[in-house]
Order: C-alpha cells, then sequence, then structure tokens
C-alpha cells in the first residue's frame, strides 16, 4: 500500500517559493524525482514568469539539470544561452522564460536524487554565494522532510505488514475451524451423497485442489486423520474424543499411530508435519 497521500510531505512547491524570494532571485522551479526514474518532469514555479518551464521532460544528462542529476552535482552556468558545458535541449522555454544565469541543485537523499531545484536570474551575472548558502539551507531543511516522511512511510508499511499477518492468522484459524467442523460433520451423516459433498468442502478448506492426493495421505487412515484435525484446532484429547465419539484411549492411540507414520515423536510436530504435506490448514 501507498501511504505518500496519507502522510505530511516535504513540500517542493513551498521549497522554490522560498528560495526564490529568500534569495533574492528572478525565478525558481523544480522537479521531484520517482525513484530509479532517468528523466522527470518541471512542475513547480516560483511564479508565472517561468510559466514556460511548466511541463518540460529533462532526461538525465539533457540541460544544466539533467547534467546535475546525473552527476549528482549542483551545476551552473551564467549565460545559458552562450553555455558550451551542457546541452542546449530547451533553449526555447528558457529564452521565453527570459532566464540567463541558472544555478540547478539536485536534491540527493543516501545518494539517489530525489527533486532538481533551479534558481535563476535575467541577467548574465553569477549566483553569489549569499545566494547559494540561502538555497542550500533551505534545501537541507527540505531534505529533512523528506527524510522524515521516509520514516512515516516505513512504519507505516509495517503496521500494514502487521495487520496483514494478523488477518492471516485468524483466516488459517477460521479455515481450520471450518476445516474441522466439516469432517467431525461428516462422520454423523449416513446420506453417502451428502458425506461426499461435506468431505469435499473440508477438502477445500484444507487447502487441497479436489481430487489432488498430497504425499502423506496414504500414510494416515481417515480416522486417524479426523483426529489429528480437531487437535490441530486447539480441542484437547478428550474434546476430541467427545466430539468424534471415541473413547479417549483411542484418540490417543491413534495419535500415537499417526506420529509413527509420519516419522515424528509428538502432537506439534505431527500437526506440522500434516500440514506441510497439505493434510490439513
Amino acid at each position: 500500500m501507498c501511504h505518500t497521500c496519507q502522510v505530511p510531505r516535504a513540500c517542493l512547491t513551498d521549497l522554490v517559493a522560498r528560495v526564490r524570494n529568500a534569495a533574492g532571485l528572478d525565478g525558481a522551479f523544480g522537479a521531484e524525482i520517482a525513484p530509479h526514474s532517468d528523466r522527470y518532469v518541471i512542475n513547480q514555479l516560483s511564479d508565472d514568469q517561468v510559466r514556460p518551464l511548466h511541463g518540460v521532460t529533462v532526461p538525465a544528462g539533457a540541460g544544466i539539470g539533467g547534467k546535475a542529476m546525473l552527476l549528482g552535482r549542483p551545476m551552473a552556468v551564467t549565460d545559458y544561452e552562450r553555455a558550451d558545458t551542457i546541452t542546449h535541449d530547451f533553449d526555447r522555454p528558457v529564452a521565453e522564460s527570459g532566464l540567463r544565469s541558472i544555478l540547478a541543485i539536485p536534491v540527493m537523499l543516501d545518494g539517489v536524487p530525489r527533486a532538481m531545484l533551479y534558481g535563476a536570474l535575467r541577467s548574465a551575472n553569477p549566483i553569489s554565494d549569499r545566494r547559494m548558502d540561502i538555497a542550500y539551507r533551505l534545501i537541507n531543511e527540505y531534505r529533512f522532510d523528506l527524510r522524515i516522511d521516509d520514516e512515516v512511510v516505513r512504519r507505516l508499511d509495517e503496521l500494514d505488514t502487521a495487520a496483514s499477518a494478523r488477518e492471516s492468522t485468524r483466516m488459517r484459524e477460521q479455515l481450520r475451524s471450518i476445516h474441522a467442523d466439516a469432517r467431525a460433520l461428516a462422520e454423523q451423516v449416513t446420506d453417502p451423497e451428502l458425506r461426499a459433498r461435506i468431505e469435499a468442502l473440508s477438502v477445500l478448506a484444507g487447502g487441497l485442489p479436489q481430487g489432488e492426493t498430497p504425499v502423506a495421505a496414504d500414510r494416515l487412515t481417515r480416522r486417524e486423520l479426523d483426529v489429528v484435525v480437531q487437535v490441530a484446532a486447539g480441542l484437547s484429547n478428550a474434546d476430541v474424543a467427545e466430539r468424534l465419539g471415541l473413547a479417549p484411549a483411542t484418540v490417543k492411540s491413534y495419535l500415537k499411530t499417526a506420529m509413527r507414520k509420519t516419522g515424528v515423536h509428538n502432537r506439534l510436530a505431527l500437526i506440522a508435519e500434516c500440514r506441510r504435506a497439505g493434510l490439513i490448514p
């Protein structure tokens, strides 16, 4: 289950706006980067003046941002149009936005790019160290929020796994009870057709396709298996005897015979072996 819509998200929109305002830039924009992705789509903008960049898909290595993503480190150009260190796949939207000096900073978490942040000026002047320091400080806050998000999602996933395990255990217990009830009921039915249908239901509850013979089926008699089924459902020898109309000593004898046939030495091991063989749920 995905929890990305259930936890407070590190907000890239807020980061873009804060970097532009706090660093005094002419524009800022960015994109989240999906895990294991080799591209991203710019969809976070500081203002309408950089609107031409909205929806631009940036593959790794393309332009200043794609190169920063590929290398895993910041990249900067003072005059984008004349820069010879990057590809010029996005000259048109950059020109339409009026941007010239651009800084691209990949937001890395545990060595993986999680977002790309751009800051830009409309003049061909280097982005100062002061402005970069402001951007890095805000990015570090965003990175911290990302780590918090990841931890929350991880713990929610753990809870989901635990809940699934509990539900699975509950369903297994229900199947075992149904299986035991069906086999006990079959013993009380004299009509051959109805008895066959009840036994078929017990087979389904046991998890075996109808008509399939489990590996250990020939080792136990039907009566021995009936006793094992009831014991696996949590009944004592006395309860099994009462339910199946047997003497307690007979129940104990059936269990001993079943243990000898399956090569085990106690009730728990007998139940485990029968479950492994697919005889009981």
